[in-house]
C-alpha cells in the first residue's frame, strides 16, 4: 500500500493533523488525517530496518516475563484488559482448552500465564534474536516467527488469535488479518485489544488542544522518537475496518485509562500531577455520563460466515 493511502480505507485524500513530526532513524516521519474516515496515520511507513531498530531485543528487557500473577481480574499496568478478563472471554467463545496464538507476543507474559490457567498456548514475534530467548523461557509454548506465519502455509490451527497492543503498530493491519484468519479453526475468534487514541475524551481533547497550541506556534517543530503506533483511531473507524475484514462482531467495549497520562497523582512528579488529576477526572466523566467515550478497545470478532 502507498505511504499516504489510509491503512484502514485505503483512500489517498488527507489533511494535516495536531501532532509534530517524528524524527528516528535518520528519516522524519509525520501524523496525517484522512478526509474520509479520520483515521490519523503515519507517513512515511515504517520499513524493515525502521521496526528493527524500534523493538531491539532490549525492548522487552532482553528476557522472558514468566510472572504468574496471582489477581488475574487486576488489571496491570500497561495492560488494557485484565487477563481474568479475557481468560473468561476466551473460555465462553472458544471454550476452556482452547489453543491461543498471541501474535506479537512480546515477552510472553500473558502466555505464561494463559499455560497456567489450563490454555495450550503460541506465540509469534517480530524480532528473531529475542524469539530464542522466549523459545528458552517459556519451553511449554511453541514460537514462530511472525514472517512464517504472514508468509508459510496454513499448517497450524488455533481457536484464538489474540493481538494486544499490537494492531497499531502495523502498516498494513488489513493484510494482516486476512493472513491470520487462514489459521483459525472453523469457528474461531480474533481477540484484539488496544488503544483508540482518536476516540473522544477528555483527555483526549487536553492533548489535542496543548499539540495544536504547539503546532500553531512552532508549525516546524519536531520531536525526537520511535513513531510506534502507526495510526491513532477510534471508535467508529475502528468498529468499521473489523467489518471491511470481513469480521463479524462478538464483542466490541470502550474503556478509560490514564495512559499516556501519569496512571496515579502519587507517582507524578512537576506539571504531571496536573496531567494525573485531569486523567482521572476524564475516566469519572467516562464512566457517568458516555461509554463509548474512552481511549483503549477491546474487540472479538469470527470470520463471517
Amino acid at each position: 500500500m502507498s505511504t499516504n493511502h489510509c491503512p484502514f480505507c485505503g483512500s489517498d485524500q488527507y489533511s494535516g493533523s495536531v501532532y509534530p513530526r517524528n524524527y528516528f532513524n535518520q528519516k522524519i516521519f509525520e501524523y496525517i488525517t484522512c478526509k474520509q474516515c479520520r483515521l490519523i496515520y503515519l507517513t512515511p511507513q515504517p520499513v524493515q530496518d525502521d521496526y528493527m531498530a524500534m523493538y531491539p531485543p532490549a525492548y522487552q528487557d532482553s528476557q522472558a516475563d514468566t510472572r504468574i500473577h496471582p489477581e488475574p481480574y487486576k488489571k496491570l499496568t500497561g495492560l488494557r484488559f485484565s487477563y481474568g478478563f479475557q481468560f473468561d472471554q476466551i473460555r465462553q467463545h472458544a471454550g476452556p482448552n482452547a489453543h491461543i496464538l498471541d501474535y506479537g507476543c512480546g515477552a510472553g507474559n500473558f502466555i505464561a500465564n494463559a499455560i497456567q490457567q489450563g490454555f495450550t498456548c503460541s506465540g509469534a514475534e517480530f524480532n528473531p534474536a529475542f524469539l530464542s530467548i522466549l523459545k528458552k523461557g517459556i519451553p511449554a509454548a511453541f514460537f514462530y516467527e511472525i514472517t512464517e506465519l504472514l508468509e508459510g502455509s496454513p499448517s497450524p490451527r488455533f481457536d484464538v488469535i489474540r493481538l494486544s497492543n499490537v494492531l497499531e503498530h502495523l502498516t498494513d493491519p488489513g493484510y494482516v488479518l486476512r493472513q491470520l484468519k487462514q489459521y483459525l479453526r472453523p469457528g474461531g475468534i480474533f481477540l484484539i485489544e488496544g488503544p483508540v487514541e482518536d476516540n473522544f475524551c477528555l483527555a483526549k481533547k487536553v492533548r489535542t488542544v496543548y499539540f495544536g497550541s504547539r503546532k500553531f506556534l512552532q508549525p516546524r517543530r519536531q520531536v525526537s522518537a520511535p513513531p510506534y503506533h502507526i495510526f491513532l483511531s477510534n471508535r467508529r473507524n475502528q468498529r468499521d475496518f473489523f467489518r471491511k475484514c470481513e469480521l463479524d462482531e462478538k464483542l466490541y467495549r470502550i474503556a478509560e485509562d490514564p495512559w499516556p497520562f501519569p496512571i496515579s497523582f502519587s507517582s507524578a512528579r512537576g506539571s504531571g500531577k496536573i496531567t494525573a488529576l485531569i486523567a482521572k477526572f476524564s475516566m469519572f466523566l467516562t464512566k457517568v455520563f458516555n461509554r463509548n467515550w474512552g481511549n483503549i478497545f477491546i474487540y472479538i470478532g469470527k470470520p463471517a460466515a
